[in-house]
This record gives C-alpha cells, sequence and structure tokens, in this order.
C-alpha cells in the first residue's frame, strides 16, 4: 500500500511538473513538409524583416494556437459569466493593468494581436481574415500587449499598425504540448486557423492574448510572452520560410574548414 501511495505521489508530481512545462499561451506553425522539423516549425533565434526573436516562420495559411488551464484556472478566453460559486469577472477593459485595454475588446475571448508593417493597416482591414473572419478592432500607434510589443523594437507607432481578431474562448478538454519541445502535456486546447486575404503584406506577426481567471476569482490578462522561456509567436512572410543566420563561431570553423581545404589542394597539385 505504501509503494502504491508512492507512486501515485510520483506520478501526480509528474503530471504537474508536465502540465507547468507547456505555455498558458502560445502559437505555432505546421512544420514545412519534408524539413523532419516534427509537427510544429522550429522557432528560429533571430529573424530579419521583421527582426523578431524566437519566433517561427510560415508562409503557409495556417496557424495553431494552444491554450492550457492551470491547477487553479476557471475559465481562459475572454470574460468569466460565473458558475453559481464565483461572480462574473471583468472585461477587458475594467482590467487595471497596464495597458488599459479599449471599451472595444469587451465582450470578446481571446484576442490574436496581429502586427503589419506601417502603413498597410487600410489594406489589411479590407483584406486579412483569420477563419473567414474580419479583424473586430485595429490601431495604428498601440498593441495593447505587453510593453506594447510589436516586431522591430521599441517604437511599433513607428513600425507596425495592429489588427485584433477573436479567437474565442479555450476548452479544457484536450492536451496541450509545448510547441518548442514538443513535449509535455497539459489540459486545455489547440485552434486551428487558417488565414486568407495577405494582398500585398510582405510580412504579418501574431501574439495572442486572453483573460486567465482563477479559483480565487481574479482575472489577470495572460500573453504568449507569459512565462516562455521563447515567444512562442508566429511571423508569416511573403515567400519560402527563411533560414537560421549561422551563430559567428560556426561560420569561423567553416572559413577554417574551407582554408584548410584550399591549402590541401595547393598541395597536392604542387606534388
Amino acid at each position: 500500500m505504501k509503494h502504491k501511495v508512492l507512486y501515485t505521489g510520483i506520478a501526480a508530481l509528474f503530471a504537474a511538473s508536465s502540465a507547468w512545462a507547456v505555455p498558458v499561451l502560445q502559437i505555432g506553425a505546421p512544420a514545412p513538409a519534408g524539413s523532419g522539423e516534427g509537427t510544429y516549425a522550429d522557432y528560429q533565434g533571430d529573424t530579419k524583416n521583421p527582426t523578431e526573436k524566437d519566433t517561427a516562420i510560415t508562409s503557409g495559411d495556417k496557424l495553431y494556437v494552444g491554450g492550457v488551464y492551470g491547477p487553479n484556472t476557471l475559465f481562459l478566453g475572454g470574460q468569466f459569466l460565473g458558475n453559481g460559486t464565483y461572480p462574473t469577472g471583468p472585461d477587458w477593459s475594467q482590467l487595471t493593468d497596464d495597458p488599459v485595454r479599449p471599451t472595444a475588446f469587451d465582450g470578446h475571448g481571446a484576442i490574436l494581436v496581429v502586427s503589419v508593417p506601417d502603413g498597410s493597416l487600410a489594406s489589411a482591414l479590407s483584406s486579412l481574415q483569420i477563419n473567414n473572419q474580419f479583424a473586430f478592432y485595429s490601431d495604428a500607434d498601440n498593441s495593447y500587449f505587453v510593453n506594447n510589443h510589436a516586431p522591430l523594437g521599441s517604437s511599433p507607432s513607428t513600425i507596425s499598425d495592429f489588427l485584433f481578431f477573436d479567437i474565442g474562448s479555450f476548452g479544457n478538454t484536450g492536451n496541450v504540448s509545448d510547441f518548442v519541445t514538443e513535449s509535455g502535456s497539459a489540459s486545455g486546447e489547440i485552434k486551428e486557423l487558417i488565414l486568407s486575404g495577405f494582398g500585398t503584406l510582405a510580412w504579418i506577426h501574431f501574439d495572442v492574448m486572453a483573460l486567465e481567471t482563477d479559483s480565487q476569482g481574479q482575472t489577470r490578462v495572460k500573453t504568449s510572452a507569459d512565462g516562455n522561456p521563447g515567444s512562442h509567436d508566429v511571423t508569416w512572410k511573403d515567400g519560402p520560410p527563411s533560414q537560421e543566420i549561422p551563430e559567428p563561431g560556426t561560420l569561423a570553423l567553416l572559413g577554417l574548414g574551407l582554408l584548410g581545404f584550399g591549402a590541401s589542394r595547393r598541395y597536392q597539385k604542387k606534388k
């Protein structure tokens, strides 16, 4: 009996650690066919045009968004509507964290934050769709994300325009793994989103945020930047996915190898 209790305790600890290893919110893209990357595209350390760290690059029309329920999560998505034990939670604009969200966010579920190149807002609004739905709101200056996040650095108003799409709330009925390591298992839901209407956009960057209400009835904003070793986000680019730039040390070794090969060839010719 003692052994059974011990094994049960170990299993519970393992399950808890696995759950916590999976980010609350993350965005991924399908791995390119034949790439050997697994289910999800690899997250690249650094990308250019736009500049971003730890993002998956895709030129396809599909995204995956994962939402995870922690041990104390009651609801993940939009406003918690109460269940007889806990009262209705605050809506997006009623939260006092920084930045304060506009009232246009109220009544919506989890929100896909879409960054597009500065000056392209009008065309993106009239063409870009997620699951055949247009953006419900847009802003030329503010992403309403943590630190007003946008690709290309700290001046979003001169870099990006922003669109906001309602992707609904997350269920608590499936298994979600970490899209980066493709390991771990936590309870939640993975949503499949279909992109269309790219128009002439050179790039599109995707982040996600949601309202999480816990068992104490407290509501907070969660994002794909919370508790992640990488950003767990996605950048769409018009064209084949770019490759990672080799580390300087790798380039140096490659250069030495080529020099050695050249010297060997010259020596053989002299013989």
